[in-house]
């Protein structure tokens, strides 16, 4: 069994948090891989969860239900203990402290692409591609293009569970004032509603919507994470699904991310940047169009909300109609971490746990289980043929209608200086940009070209990339 390196640098400069994180595990104080959570007959394998109550309920219910199998690893059975991850600052720095003071679990989930390469870079996850287990989980999902997505540096160190496709959430009731009956799939569509909405204000204020786009982040480096969903989102459709990093390049098309950067600044001095809750439960949203939030769709319902009438999904623009409208993936999973603190037989406990979760017998309701308990989508290449899922998506047009965009969302980045890289291009390229495009005109959007070369050249700089 590989040990942890002790050159996690990210890790080790939170340490001086471990006060506050050491009790997130019932590991503290274990060391040398003599787990004190291991008795003589039972293993106790640490599962962290992402800290929300829908799934931490999730996860419990199935190490319940796992534990009642009384599997055994080295005829010592295995008993799995959930708990949530820490939120504050954030759950990738409190699995970094956690593997920098030896409270870190066997196994979590809520792992993204990008902070996975952190991980793998300092030889703190589990490599999974060779296993065979692994392959046949691939196989009965039909995972097999969506890991070509997940790879990094050839290697494969992360289950994929669930993916949000973010694309645009619109006002059907507004749309319908401007004379769409559908949501625009094309920019020149999109052009057009864009066009009706300036051309008919007055209407569309008297129905309560006084802005095109709400979007209050595009100014905010420190909030680096939106940029999936504001620019890599539409870069991606407008790329053909080009890559931001590969290697130590930066691979971001130029041209593409120019024209991502003027389709935002399309909506000009309408869009919306005041922090606002909930404006989908409003009586009378106000605005036209969003960045979609699938996580909301059991709130939307709960106030009355129905797909089709109150709102409705659009693909991301593309160019030209019959291109492929790629996307961000908001897409997270599970990782197995190495470390002196958690023993083999804790390990292969975990490994057990996931078998169990996605064999042949188990695999279809344990993803029925999970978009029941999240309404997030499983990571899976039948969810539209699959009889499984066909009540479910009948039930939730909302759903399916996510579900054809799934298949064109592209993971983040697989780089240690994601954050770092993408706040840059905040800083250096939206953030300013942006406060030309809010006192510019709709459908008049300023040249980008500077911001997204000052962008390029921050971005390469910081990430030291070429």
């Amino acid at each position: 069994m590989k040990r942890f390196k002790k050159g996690i640098a990210l890790a080790l400069s939170l340490v001086t948090l471990s006060s506050v994180f050491v009790g997130c595990s019932s590991k503290a104080g274990n060391e040398g891989g003599d787990s004190s959570s291991t008795s003589s007959s039972t293993v106790v394998v640490d599962f962290w969860t992402a800290p929300q109550v829908v799934q931490y309920n999730f996860w419990e219910e199935k190490a319940l239900a796992f534990n009642e199998t009384k599997t055994q690893v080295n005829g010592k059975t295995i008993e799995v203990k959930v708990q949530q991850m820490p939120e504050t600052p954030s759950s990738e720095a409190g699995i970094q402290n956690a593997i920098a003071t030896g409270t870190v679990p066997a196994i979590s989930e809520n792992i993204n692409r990008g902070f996975a390469a952190t991980l793998a870079e300092s030889d703190v996850i589990y490599e999974m591609q060779d296993e065979e287990w692994f392959n046949e989980i691939v196989a009965s999902r039909v995972m097999e293009e969506t890991m070509k997505g997940w790879a990094i540096d050839g290697k494969q160190y992360v289950l994929p569970m669930y993916v949000n496709p973010m694309i645009w959430q619109w006002n059907a009731k507004a749309l319908k004032e401007l004379g769409f009956n559908e949501a625009p799939e094309t920019i020149a569509e999109f052009d057009a509603v864009l066009q009706a909405f300036v051309d008919n204000r007055d209407k569309m204020n008297a129905i309560g919507v006084t802005h095109t786009f709400y979007r209050p982040s595009l100014t905010r480096p420190d909030q680096w994470w939106d940029r999936w969903y504001d620019f890599q989102m539409p870069y991606e459709a407008i790329s053909g699904g080009k890559p931001w990093v590969e290697g130590n390049t930066l691979a971001l098309d130029r041209e593409s991310a120019i024209e991502a950067f003027e389709l935002i600044g399309k909506f000009g001095n309408t869009i919306q940047t005041g922090e606002l809750s909930s404006i989908w439960v409003e009586d009378n949203p106000s605005v036209l169009v969003t960045i979609n939030a699938p996580w909301e769709i059991e709130l939307m319902r709960e106030n009355g909300k129905v797909y089709g009438e109150d709102y409705v999904y659009g693909k991301a623009l593309v160019k030209n109609e019959g291109d492929k409208p790629y996307n961000y993936a908001d897409s997270k999973g599970l990782v197995l971490y190495k470390h002196d603190s958690i023993s083999e037989e804790e390990h292969l406990g975990a490994v057990e746990f996931i078998k169990w979760l996605y064999n042949a017998e188990n695999s279809a309701q344990t993803d029925l289980d999970w978009l029941n308990a999240t309404t997030m989508l499983p990571v899976r290449g039948d969810l539209d043929t699959n009889e499984a899922f066909t009540a479910k998506m009948a039930e939730y047009p909302e759903l399916a209608a996510l579900a054809e965009s799934a298949p064109y969302g592209i993971p983040c980045m697989a780089n240690s200086k994601m954050t770092d890289i993408q706040s840059a291009l905040t800083e250096s390229g939206m953030a300013p940009y942006m406060n030309e495009v809010f006192n510019s005109e709709p459908l008049n959007p300023p040249s980008a070209e500077q911001y997204v070369d000052q962008a390029f050249e921050a971005m390469k700089q910081i990430g030291g990339l070429e």
